[in-house]
């Protein structure tokens, strides 16, 4: 046999009543026996602590200021992967898992010391430990949860149908509601057609360009400023050319002198030069402002023509509450809006003909699926009969009912609840209806035995299964338990000398006070303190030689 995968060590410090704790537990079945109050539930919500439970301030021990829990798991190659995927190392085959809390509420969680949020932890915690309490017990009786325990079952070729389900889901209320939305938008364009239509036209008359309004304001300044403008570039040729005094004439004539000087000094020749460049430079300006002054010839007309242009751009951005370029978008809008209305009718064709698709598909992969979880249905009824036949429950009649619904779910068409009926004569009922609280131990047990074959958890965890049950049902929860940890790690809190004679290894939880202080302790229990401990279970402190001989009998028979 495989290496077996287990919590190998908890350690616990400042919860509740524990001031530390340090356990490390072997494989196989073992259970936490000892005194009611000695903090056996105290040892099981630092293990909750460990899997990505809520922690609070009350549960910090008096005095101190935070609380720790650390477990030493074994993973294996699968955990591994996902453990790397979360970018946390694993040298080995073991991880560390510590949680921290303190009085002004803040939480820590790390996995080998790297830091993580709860919701991975839980992730991570989801596949090594499983708690069965009264949470698991109100998780039964819920029959949501029914369709969860069984497909539980599924091949992966049945898991990836189901993905597949809910992804065709996704894709299926995706297009309903583009279509829906089409056939929203359409009723409000028709009603609103004449007036959309008014608009466009309105608007489309206008031939409006982008950035127009800015252009024509430029222009309008150029316009109403053309005598002045004109006034001045005349002048301006006046000065530089046209005058018998004109700034050319006189740079000409002041070029020739330097020029003459050329012949004393050659110093003269390079200023020459540079005056030259000077007047070219000059002349060309003059030649540019004789183009401008050819196109001064503005009239009253085009003074008019630009301002009723800007009257008539002014007028429709008031009446539309938008800039120009937001009445080129609007333009572009209407048409598409009106577009949509002509066209609409095909796009919803369309959109449901593949609608049409994706249902079928739904429907072909969901009758699929529904067929495999008749033949697992009817598995789990047969197995779990077994199972509750061997744990006392002889007369028990179990059907995992399936009922069609009416609309597309994640899961398919199915919906899923257990019937039972624990007595001769008695009809079935939903589970939530009749089963008492030891039947629900019984049946949550036995659920265990048939899931443990295919949730492949490690390590399982039972709070007080025997809670309401006596006698030889006791021995047989206690034989299976003992037969369940052969291949996984049982961990068992327990009132029962029975269920703890079972066990390949116990502890026992005593609490005392010291300084004024309760405080609790764990302690592994050798072969002889374990009869001791099962004879105290048996009768009490009043333990004599008979009792301790049944103790040893029942640990013998184990």
């Amino acid at each position: 046999m495989g290496r077996k995968f287990m919590l190998r060590e908890l350690k616990i410090e400042n919860l509740a009543i524990i001031d530390e704790l340090d356990i490390e537990f072997e494989k196989g079945f073992i259970v936490l026996t000892g005194e009611t109050g000695a903090g056996k539930s105290i040892i099981l919500s630092g293990i909750n602590l460990l899997i990505g439970e809520k922690a609070s301030v009350d549960m910090i021990r008096d005095g101190e200021e935070n609380l720790v829990a650390q477990g030493v798991f074994d993973i294996d190659e699968e955990q591994k992967k996902k453990l790397e995927a979360m970018g946390i190392d694993t040298d080995g085959d073991e991880i560390i898992i510590r949680r921290y809390y303190n009085r002004n509420g803040k939480a820590r969680a790390f996995v080998n010391n790297v830091r993580i949020t709860l919701a991975d932890l839980k992730e991570i915690a989801s596949t090594l430990v499983d708690i069965v309490g009264q949470h698991s017990h109100q998780m039964l009786l819920n029959r949501n949860n029914h369709i969860k325990l069984l497909d539980s079952f599924l091949s992966k070729e049945d898991k990836d149908i189901k993905e597949k389900l809910s992804t065709l889901l996704s894709q299926h209320r995706e297009i309903k509601s583009k279509i829906e939305k089409i056939e929203s938008d359409k009723k409000e364009t028709l009603e609103k057609k004449e007036f959309y239509e008014y608009q466009l036209e309105e608007i489309e008359k206008l031939k409006l360009k982008d950035g127009e309004d800015e252009i024509l304001e430029a222009e309008y300044k150029k316009v109403f400023n053309a005598e002045k403008i004109r006034e001045k570039v005349y002048e301006s040729l006046e000065y530089l050319k046209y005058d018998d005094d004109s700034a050319l004439g006189f740079i000409l004539e002041s070029i020739r002198n330097i020029e003459y000087l050329g012949k004393y000094d050659e110093r003269y020749l390079e200023l020459a030069k540079r005056m030259e460049s000077a007047y070219y430079e000059l002349e060309d300006c003059v030649g540019e402002i004789e183009d401008i002054s050819k196109n001064i010839e503005v009239t009253e007309s085009d003074l008019d023509k630009i301002a009723g242009r800007m009257n008539t751009l002014k007028r429709i951005k008031e009446k539309y509450k938008r800039t120009l370029a937001e009445l080129i978008e609007y333009r572009e809008d209407l048409k598409e809006k009106l577009s949509d209305m002509n066209s609409g009718d095909f796009k919803t064709r369309e959109l449901q003909k593949e609608l049409d698709k994706i249902k079928a598909e739904y429907d072909k992969l969901a009758e699929k699926l529904s067929e495999s979880r008749k033949e697992i249905a009817l598995k789990i009824e047969d197995e779990l009969l077994n199972e509750l036949k061997f744990l006392n429950m002889e007369d028990a009649k179990l059907k995992v009912q399936m009922n069609k619904i009416d609309r597309m779910t994640n899961d398919g068409y199915d919906e899923i609840e257990f019937f039972i009926s624990t007595n001769v004569g008695q009809e079935l009922k939903p589970l939530n209806k009749i089963a008492s609280g030891g039947e629900v131990s019984r049946v949550m047990l036995a659920l265990k035995v048939i899931f443990s074959k295919v949730d492949n958890i490690p390590i399982l965890i039972f709070d007080e299964i025997d809670t309401g049950i006596g006698g030889e049902t006791v021995r047989k929860i206690a034989l299976k338990l003992k037969e369940i940890g052969d291949s996984t790690q049982i961990i068992s809190i327990t009132h029962s000398p029975v269920i703890a004679s079972k066990a390949s290894q116990q502890f026992y939880i005593e609490k005392y006070v010291e300084n004024s202080k309760t405080i609790s302790r764990v302690k592994k229990l050798s072969a002889n303190e374990r009869i001791k401990e099962i004879g105290r279970m048996l009768v009490g402190e009043k333990i004599n030689d008979e009792v301790l001989e049944i103790a040893n009998k029942m640990l013998n028979e184990g």
